[in-house]
This record gives C-alpha cells, sequence and structure tokens, in this order.
C-alpha cells in the first residue's frame, strides 16, 4: 500500500513544488498521527516539524520522521531561516486554511516562491483506507444507537436542548465526542436545516428532526432521522414516503466513476417533480471523516468524481417554512459494487 506521505509526494512532484508547508492542523494529524500547533515543512528528502515550545514533548515523538523545531518568537522567522537555508525555489501553502494577514507574514518570510495551494491533502483524505472505514463504521454504530436511546425521551414537555443534552451525554459515554453540536428541532422548526436547538417543547402529534453524531477514535458520524412522532398529518407521511423514495434512488446511483453533481440533480428533479422544489435548501450531501463536512461534495455546483474508498452522505430534505421539514441522512460507501450504507 503506498503511504500517505508518498501520495502527497507524488502530488507535490505532478503540480512542481519543491517543498509544502501544511499548516491545517487535521492535515499534520492524518499524515503524521500527532497533533501539534504549528507547521510541518515538507520536502522530498525531508520533513520539518515546526512547533512551539507548548506542543515540544509531543512533536519529539516524530523525531525519526524528520527534524524538529521549536521556536522561540515565531513560525514566521523559523521559516526565513530554514528556507534561507534550503534554497528551494517553489514553496505550496495551504492558503485556504490560514487568515489573509498569516498568510501574508508567511509569504514575506519565505526565501522562494510561493504558491497558494488548497485541497491537496483533503483530496488524498478523501479516499478512506480500510481503518478509516473502520473507524468511521462505528461511529456509526454508535449514532444508530442513541437514535434508539432519545426516543425513549420522547414526550411532552421536554425541550429541544434538552433532548440535545442527553444525546451529548450518551456519546460522551459510548463514544468520544460529538461529531458536531446536535441538531434537534420540534415541529415547525424542523424547517430550519442546521438551526440551534432551543427551549421550544415538544408537542403530541408532530415532527422530530434528529441529526447526529458520535465521533470515535478522532473520525466522525453524521446521521439524520426525521420521527413522525404520534399521529401527524397525511401530508407529511407523504413528504416523508417521498423523501425516502429519493434518497433510495440517489444511494443506488453512488458508485465509482459517478459525478456528485450528477446524483445532486437526479435528486433535485424527482423532488421539483412531486411539486416540492422550492422546499430544496441544501445539497445531497457531503464526504466524512476526520471531519464532519469533508471532500467530496455532493451538489449541482461540484465537479467531483466518485472513487471507491469515499464515504458520502446522502440527504435529501424537503423544508415548508414555518411548517416543519423531513431530512433523511445516512453514511454511504463507494465500493466497487455500488454505494454500501454504513454502518
Amino acid at each position: 500500500m503506498i503511504s500517505r506521505q508518498e501520495k502527497l509526494n507524488r502530488k507535490l512532484k505532478e503540480k512542481e513544488i519543491d517543498a509544502f508547508l501544511l499548516t491545517n492542523s487535521l492535515n499534520i494529524f492524518y499524515l503524521y498521527q500527532v497533533w501539534i500547533e504549528g507547521a510541518v515543512l515538507v520536502t522530498p528528502e525531508r520533513n520539518f516539524f515546526i512547533s512551539s515550545p507548548i506542543y515540544k514533548e509531543e512533536v519529539m515523538k516524530k523525531e525519526r520522521e524528520g527534524e524538529i523545531i521549536v521556536y522561540e518568537d515565531s513560525l514566521e522567522k523559523e521559516l526565513e531561516k530554514l528556507t534561507g537555508k534550503l534554497k528551494l525555489k517553489k514553496y505550496g501553502i495551504e492558503a485556504n486554511h490560514l487568515s489573509l494577514s498569516k498568510y501574508d507574514k508567511i509569504r514575506e518570510k519565505i526565501k522562494g516562491e510561493v504558491i497558494p495551494c488548497e485541497g491537496i491533502v483533503e483530496e488524498i483524505r478523501s479516499i478512506k483506507e480500510k481503518g478509516e472505514i473502520d473507524k468511521i463504521r462505528k461511529a456509526g454504530e454508535v449514532t444508530v444507537a442513541a437514535f434508539n436511546y432519545l426516543k425513549e425521551f420522547f414526550h411532552p414537555g421536554i425541550t429541544e436542548k434538552e433532548l440535545a443534552r442527553e444525546a451529548v451525554n450518551y456519546f460522551l459515554e459510548k463514544a468520544e465526542d460529538v461529531s458536531f453540536p446536535p441538531i434537534i428541532l420540534f415541529g415547525e422548526r424542523t424547517s430550519l436545516p442546521h438551526a440551534r436547538p432551543t427551549h421550544r417543547k415538544l408537542k403530541k402529534n408532530e415532527l422530530v428532526l434528529v441529526d447526529i453524531g458520535a465521533k470515535l477514535e478522532d473520525y466522525c458520524a453524521d446521521l439524520t432521522r426525521t420521527f413522525l412522532w404520534g399521529e401527524v398529518s397525511e401530508k407529511w407521511k407523504r413528504i416523508y414516503r417521498l423523501v425516502k423514495q429519493v434518497q433510495e434512488v440517489a444511494i443506488e446511483s453512488v458508485r465509482p466513476g459517478v459525478k456528485c453533481c450528477k446524483i445532486d440533480e437526479k435528486v433535485r428533479e424527482k423532488i421539483s417533480a412531486a411539486g416540492y422544489g422550492s422546499g430544496i435548501l441544501h445539497g445531497t450531501g457531503h464526504g466524512v471523516g476526520l471531519e464532519v463536512h469533508e471532500r467530496p461534495v455532493v451538489r449541482y455546483t461540484s465537479d467531483e468524481t466518485l472513487e471507491e474508498g469515499m464515504i458520502v452522505t446522502i440527504e435529501p430534505g424537503i423544508y415548508l417554512p414555518g411548517e416543519g421539514g423531513i431530512r433523511i441522512e445516512d453514511m454511504v460507501l463507494v465500493t466497487s459494487q455500488g454505494g454500501k450504507i454504513l454502518p
């Protein structure tokens, strides 16, 4: 198996970059399994771990993988000294993970041509290794169990905040953390796709939207269920069936070589044909991994293509302002045989 470092080196060679400055902590962790505050300068011959004194002990564990530089003053000044010694020509930088101010400071200090780069490591991360898939599957299993746990708390008078707190407590006990703050909404508030839970109380016979995810061994899960609690109207039952059918069609479309935009377009066409086109407020899905939102993006504006080993959410939704909304979300592994729902 090609190592993650080798995959990165190949991409840098393709882009004719002599060195690459990693500044995103998640990308550094992905490549070197270490959490630090600072940066890693990657060259074909050596890696330079540049960190603040606060992370000295942690970064020293990587001494066999590269040279350790602990700065007392600033990252920019250390880069000025280091690049002056290396005398390389082209330096790629993860510009999309830096503020404009920080980027300008680093660019001014580097002795060589600076090339802003975006998504190099994220593209590598989008295709999961077996170990990563197993971790996401386990996080998904905990999340599925959480739905059953939370349903026991459905009763008139419980608030969105109280139910969200139960979700957090469950994940802290059964996993390591939450992938994101739980989105739990009742009744008419289910029309707000990413609203924060409030003190709104649950009433009899209404919609309950629960969007949650466990984090396990640094990897995220992301699942959504909309419950028809009690005797809801026939209208919402129809919309629920429609969303479920559309999701099934989208999942059947998941396979290597399929353009992400085509899946989203198919979802939009089917929902629009049923008369609910104005109720589409977001894309069909996104990648999941170390972050709850990763590449690829399953949306009509995306130019990405699915590859074997990717994990994407498929989450069609219909939202009627002031009335409510239905969203169903599952994680789907791209395999040579098609899409496989996780867990």
